[in-house]
């Protein structure tokens, strides 16, 4: 009986140790933690080091300052002490995980791919990671190598484990037109349209590709939308054959897990069941209905599921762009209503944008829009109501 008492004790104190020890690393000395919160909210960096500094010379076991630590050198641009703040984390540590990430964001500014490549992969072998298998084709791409795969076999792993994130897409796509498969490019590029139609580059580059395969009219109508949505592809324009798209695209993942803001498993899903076309009407109806109850959240929820089977429906960027310009985002609305206008003209579209422009008083853009609106129907109250609220000329 004695012996078994004295067995129960040792292994409660051993536990009761190791609780402690928890406790100590999560409730760190009131001044290390004075250090770290003064350190956050410092406005200037040199302040912000010498706040977590103070703090760690307080607690060297305090992991989460030497993680904001490397957040003020990294934006500084000075990554050699970026990358030290970080290597002192304990990979055992709850914060080892986030810590390698870092080290490879800062290793890749740094140039050494080989040490980058090695923190991703350990990162993605121990347990799945979209963002770490992302950063390994970005790795690749920029070390210009296939071994042990290329860039697109790593993105490609990234995408099947996080199929929401446009990013990933992207990557694929243009992975595949730096490889010159530009059959890939195109359908990869059109999945990421699909999860993001306000993507610009993505909209460029797949009419580049399209062009490369004789499919000219799309391939104008996605250059036309890319020049909508931004002037930097007229310039990309003055380049001349392969050139035409710059290198350095590839979108790298700066966190180690991103929000799932965006769920698409039940498009999906009922892509494969229903025609395309009338479940995403369905979804715009929906979305109109909870727009009307000012449900802002939602109606996005269901416009993304529709804009997910029909990318180039006027109506549903139309909705999205006014759920924007209601919720005071107005370069998102400004960029829907664009594409809204690219699929299919509207007057409600014209006097939306115009409204837009309004907000951020560009009242020369915004006549135009107006005046259009009138153009193609002089009776438009809402039209006159704004064009009266422009400046004379």
């Amino acid at each position: 009986m004695r012996a078994t008492f004295e067995r129960l004790t040792a292994q409660f104190s051993a536990q009761g140790a190791r609780a402690a020890a928890d406790t100590n690393r999560e409730h760190p000395p009131i001044v290390a933690f004075e250090g770290y919160i003064k350190g956050l909210l410092a406005e200037t960096p040199a302040t912000a080091i010498g706040y977590l500094r103070v703090c760690l010379t307080a607690d060297p076991t305090f992991e989460r300052a030497r993680l904001a630590l490397w957040e003020v050198y990294q934006e500084k641009g000075e990554y050699e002490n970026a990358l030290t703040a970080v290597s002192s984390v304990a990979p055992g540590s709850r914060w080892g995980r986030r810590a390698r990430f870092l080290a490879g964001l800062t290793q890749l500014q740094l140039k050494r791919y080989d040490e980058a490549f090695r923190s991703f992969d350990v990162l993605a072998a121990t347990a799945p990671s979209a963002t770490a298998l992302n950063n390994l084709g970005i790795v690749q791409i920029r070390r210009g190598t296939a071994q042990p795969h290329p860039a697109a076999y790593y993105f490609n792993r990234a995408a099947e484990t996080d199929p929401a994130e446009p990013d990933y897409f992207f990557n694929l796509g243009y992975a595949s037109w730096l490889d010159r498969d530009m059959s890939a490019a195109v359908h990869w590029l059109r999945e990421a349209v699909r999860r993001n139609p306000a993507d610009g580059d993505a909209h460029y580059i797949l009419g580049v590709a399209l062009q490369s395969g004789g499919g000219v009219a799309e391939a104008n109508r996605e250059k036309e939308l890319a020049r909508r949505l931004s002037s930097t592809y007229a310039e990309w324009e003055k380049r001349s054959g392969s050139d035409v798209v710059p290198r350095g695209l590839e979108r790298a993942k700066n966190d180690l897990e991103l929000p799932s803001a965006r769920r698409l498993e039940g498009a999906l899903s009922a892509s494969g069941q229903r025609d395309q076309q009338a479940l995403a009407k369905f979804y715009i109806e929906r979305a109109a209905r909870l727009y009307t109850l000012e449900n802002d959240r939602e109606a996005l929820t269901e416009l993304n599921r529709a804009l997910f089977l029909a990318p180039y429906e006027a109506e549903a960027h139309l909705l999205v762009g006014r759920i924007h310009l209601r919720g005071g985002r107005i370069r998102e609305a400004i960029d829907a209503l664009k594409i809204s206008l690219w699929s299919e003209e509207s007057v409600a579209a014209h006097v939306a944008l115009g409204d837009a422009y309004l907000s951020v008083k560009d009242s020369v853009a915004a006549r135009a829009e107006l005046e259009r609106a009138l153009i193609l129907d002089p009776s438009s109250a809402d039209a006159r109501r704004l064009i009266e609220k422009l400046p004379t000329r």
